[in-house]
């Protein structure tokens, strides 16, 4: 455990873009060293579009070694990131947020065998959305499917309530607080 916070340190250091302006999602192989030594991961920067999750999965199939997903994004499309989920839950790959991970992909992270995060990360989530014809709509597809994948993967259900409950133009956030009376079983990278 001695190298998580080197591990913190490295990656809060070689990760430090803004997440100010929107850009459409980076996928690449790293390596982070990890207590059991050096794994490879797969970094997800920037926001999620159609047809990423094919991309995430075409680098999985490429590189069977990848053990881990690191996240940073504002989110994107839900269908693609709900998809990106699955694989990422059925894969049994961890998960790492150093920074900000909203919306979609705050759902990829709790997709993750094991959930590793900084503690100055930050979660956050809201309901899906649609845009139809200039109007904001609740897409209340996509909020069910989120609402079934959460409690599939074995979460309460004040977290499926956090993020339907949540206006498409809010963010409610996901704490450390939270992970301690919810046990929700986030490891805390110091």
């Amino acid at each position: 455990m001695q190298h998580l916070p080197a591990l913190a340190l490295s990656l809060l250091l070689a990760l430090s873009i803004p997440m100010g302006a929107a850009f459409p999602a980076q996928l690449s192989i790293i390596p982070i060293d990890r207590p059991e030594g050096r794994q490879s991961y797969l970094e997800l920067s920037g926001d999620i579009e159609v047809g990423d999750w094919w991309k995430f999965a075409k680098l999985l199939r490429q590189n069977p070694s990848i053990s881990g997903v690191l996240l940073r994004s504002d989110g994107g499309s839900a269908d693609d990131g709900l998809a990106i989920a699955k694989h990422v839950y059925e894969n049994r790959l961890d998960t790492m947020v150093t920074d900000a991970c909203h919306s979609v992909c705050a759902i990829i992270f709790l997709a993750g065998r094991q959930r590793y995060l900084t503690v100055d990360a930050r979660l956050s989530v809201h309901s899906a959305y649609k845009q139809l014809a200039g109007w904001v709509v609740e897409d209340h597809l996509a909020n069910g499917t989120v609402a079934w994948f959460i409690g599939h993967m074995g979460y309460p259900l004040a977290v499926a309530r956090l993020w339907v409950s949540t206006a498409s133009d809010q963010m409610a956030p996901i704490t450390l607080e939270m992970n301690d009376k919810l046990k929700l079983g986030f490891i805390v990278i110091r």
